[in-house]
């Protein structure tokens, strides 16, 4: 059974998104998961800059790191292959 890579996307302020790309390969999942924390972090640092203590809206009172997942799919089984907390 062919496998297949998907990056689980954690944003700073909790929600989670499941990215719809898919990857035959390991690597390019993870330049694929540093390149969106990449943009989230800049986005983050261009937000917080602006809205420098503005509460958001959405009742999130503390902001997390964001990070990324990447799962291994095989048929119906799944499982995390890296986390991006832990590099």
């Amino acid at each position: 059974m062919e496998k297949i890579y998907r990056v689980v996307m954690v944003y700073p302020d909790g929600h989670v998104e499941d990215v719809q790309e898919e990857f035959k390969e390991g690597k390019e999942a993870l330049e694929y998961g540093n390149n969106l924390l990449g943009q989230v972090y800049n986005t983050e640092s261009v937000s917080r800059s602006s809205n420098s203590g503005i509460d958001d809206g959405f009742g999130f009172k503390e902001k997390i790191d964001p990070y990324f997942m990447i799962v291994e799919v095989r048929g119906k089984k799944i499982r995390m292959v890296y986390d991006s907390h832990f590099r």
